[in-house]
């Protein structure tokens, strides 16, 4: 992911002229044409450009990541866009054991891609990414660097790979950090000690303590600190339960046979032996092979699920501290950079409390209670508010009809009070009556189709007698048709405003590539394996007056479309210019459509195959919005391989207008 301001790159421009024209000439146009002081900012941009870099552990699309990449962005405001870029590397790591090794090349790697670039500040996200940052042999000299999501407790990486007999020592990370580096963040301290305390106060006879870690960093380095202050505990054996050594039948086992008198206190649980993610319910399936196992948490996993509590690190997201620290180093504190700690508190949940009959009066003082629901209610809780969505939009949309209805009554009854245009007035509610009808019955069965499916599985979701998978399936099969009757409803007031004039169009220049390379981005989650995406162009920039959602929506229409009738070969998004217009098209490998039916496409609800998806609205929105924006589209008679759609859209500035 990028962020990029949209300057013009004056220089290639002035290059282009002087080869062309002479250099005497076109010094003087220039000078004409772009004053002094803009030129020599513009001039001079790339080369003065500030990088934000971020180094993610994971997928930077995940939720989390993207809530601080957000903020991070906000927190900067408006105008660094003028000189800096923020931008995003993903670290990829899974499987401790057999990638933990190629952790510290990769980040190698990405700072040799910018040891030319004006780095300005390196933000690791995880702990994955924090430990290779600081693995490092070097690092960019006076460039401060700042982690988030990551904790003071750490291990050395390995140089090769490792197997799970590899048990690395502890390793305090913010110390290291600050020998490496100008360094900085919010550390989540988890403190095994005080949950050792916990558990004991609770369960004064506890013999033993089973470690519960998963095949990760964080269970790793967690595993480690543990050790070392297990060592301080007399009396008290510890054993580990490690998802890195034993796969989960194992593990299962080995619970169900634990002697009395033991505690299970849980650090991770993300990752199997294989480098699999565990399912979601595989936790709940190991704290119940042993129910007279006292089960406690010190990073949170597992509260809610079975764990009675711990001591837990107050987790957050702090991009705007890092931003304010990164602006107080710029400014020259560099006392300013250091560590501070999220703090952290104990939490209990309230229902095993109550189950277990443990007195309140034991919680240490300021304690959290989480007071657990129904695990039903819990995990389909968003799904009984998306369905109460749909059900208040299709009321609003209901309302809306109604008084769509009301007003051409009382038109017609107004032409009826004037005899001389009386015919007229009868043959135009005729034609009304007819083109209601036609509309209220394909609006009835669009409708019906999708909402017959949320209603039926929903309340297939409350009885008992289906397995997790199956309810998995009818998850899906709601969240599919909720999506298809929000689109359907979308499309209708798209249409309506469309016709009547009230759909507002609001024009801005905007560059023609990286408009059409977000618009393929969005389609990715629709993509099919056996299909190759492309986007085409042989201008390297091009800048239109458009309005951007508008355009989006169209593109988006035409590329769901081809995906939609295309199961193998390639889909093709495509603009050239020609003339005073950009001429984009959008060309598939798919089915194909007869040449007779292409009067059809663009028409309201024409449909080609009636048992397909979708109430055939969005091509005739796609005519009416590039009519709007001053193009033409059409479908190409002469194409022969799939289908090809194409408009045209002018490149001639536009005044921002309501159409």
């Amino acid at each position: 992911m990028r962020y990029l301001n949209g300057m013009l790159n004056i220089k290639e421009k002035f290059t282009l002229l002087l080869h062309n024209t002479g250099a005497l000439f076109a010094l003087v146009v220039f000078l004409i044409f772009n004053p002094f002081p803009t030129h020599l900012r513009s001039q001079n941009a790339e080369a003065e450009q500030e990088v934000y870099l971020i180094i993610s552990s994971f997928n930077p699309d995940t939720k989390r990541t993207m809530d601080f990449i957000n903020e991070f962005e906000s927190a900067l405001g408006t105008d660094y866009k003028e000189y800096a870029i923020v931008l995003i590397e993903d670290l990829g790591a899974k499987n401790f054991n057999e990638e933990a090794y190629l952790w510290k090349g990769r980040v190698a790697s990405l700072l040799r891609k910018y040891e030319n670039k004006k780095l300005r500040a390196i933000i690791a996200i995880g702990q994955e990414a924090w430990a290779a940052l600081l693995a490092q042999d070097s690092l960019p000299a006076d460039v401060p660097i700042f982690g988030e999501y990551m904790s003071n407790n750490g291990i050395e990486l390995p140089l090769t790979t490792v197997d799970e007999t590899w048990q690395p020592e502890w390793v305090n990370m913010s110390r290291k950090a600050r020998r490496k580096a100008i360094a900085g963040g919010i550390l989540n301290q988890y403190i095994p000690r005080r949950n050792i305390d916990l558990i004991l106060s609770f369960y004064p006879e506890t013999k033993n303590i089973v470690f519960l870690s998963d095949n990760t960093y964080g269970g790793l380095s967690m595993k480690a600190l543990f050790k070392r202050d297990m060592n301080e505990v007399p009396n008290v054996n510890y054993l580990f339960l490690d998802s890195r050594e034993l796969h989960f039948n194992e593990i299962l086992q080995s619970i169900k046979v634990l002697p009395q008198n033991t505690a299970m206190l849980i650090a991770t649980w993300r990752v199997n032996k294989d480098g699999q993610y565990f399912l979601g319910n595989s936790l709940e399936e190991l704290i119940s092979a042993n129910p007279n196992l006292p089960v406690f948490t010190m990073s949170g996993t597992g509260l809610g699920s079975g764990a009675i509590g711990g001591f837990i690190p107050n987790y957050g997201q702090h991009a705007k501290k890092i931003v304010s620290l990164i602006e107080s180093y710029a400014k020259g504190d560099i006392d300013s950079v250091r560590f501070n700690t999220s703090g952290g508190s104990y939490q209990f949940d309230q229902r095993l409390l109550e189950k277990l009959k443990i007195n309140k009066g034991m919680l240490p003082p300021e304690s959290t209670l989480i007071n657990a629901k129904d695990p039903r209610l819990t995990r389909y809780r968003n799904y009984l508010i998306l369905v109460s969505s749909v059900t208040v939009i299709l009321a609003i949309f209901m309302i809306t009809l109604f008084i769509m209805y009301s007003r051409n009554k009382r038109l017609r009854k107004h032409l009826e009070e004037n005899r001389q245009e009386l015919i007229e007035a009868k043959e135009r509610a005729e034609e009304s009556d007819h083109l209601k009808s036609a509309f209220l019955a394909n609006m009835s069965h669009e409708i019906r189709t999708p909402l017959n499916s949320i209603v039926g599985f929903s309340n297939l979701l409350i009885s008992d007698d289906y397995t997790t998978e199956q309810r998995i399936e009818m998850n899906k099969v709601i969240a599919q048709n909720s999506e298809l009757l929000l689109t359907l409803i979308t499309d209708i007031l798209d249409i309506s405003g469309l016709e009547t004039g009230k759909l507002n169009f609001v024009f801005r220049t905007v560059e023609v590539n990286s408009l059409c390379e977000q618009v393929l981005a969005t389609t990715t989650h629709l993509r099919k394996a056996s299909i190759d995406y492309r986007f085409e162009s042989n201008l390297k920039s091009c800048e239109i007056n458009t309005d951007v959602h508008r355009l989006s929506q169209v593109l988006l229409n035409l590329l769901t479309n081809a995906n939609k009738f295309t199961q193998q070969g390639e889909i093709v998004l495509k603009y050239e210019l020609n003339g005073n217009h950009l001429l984009f098209s959008v060309s598939d490998t798919g089915s194909g459509i007869p040449e007779e039916q292409h009067k059809k496409l663009f028409e309201r609800f024409g449909k080609l195959n009636t048992f397909s998806q979708g109430a055939g609205l969005g091509l005739a929105i796609s005519k009416q919005i590039i009519t709007n924006l001053g193009g033409k589209i059409w479908i190409d008679p002469e194409y022969r391989e799939g289908a090809r759609f194409c408009f045209t859209h002018p490149i001639l500035p536009r005044s921002n207008n309501t159409a």
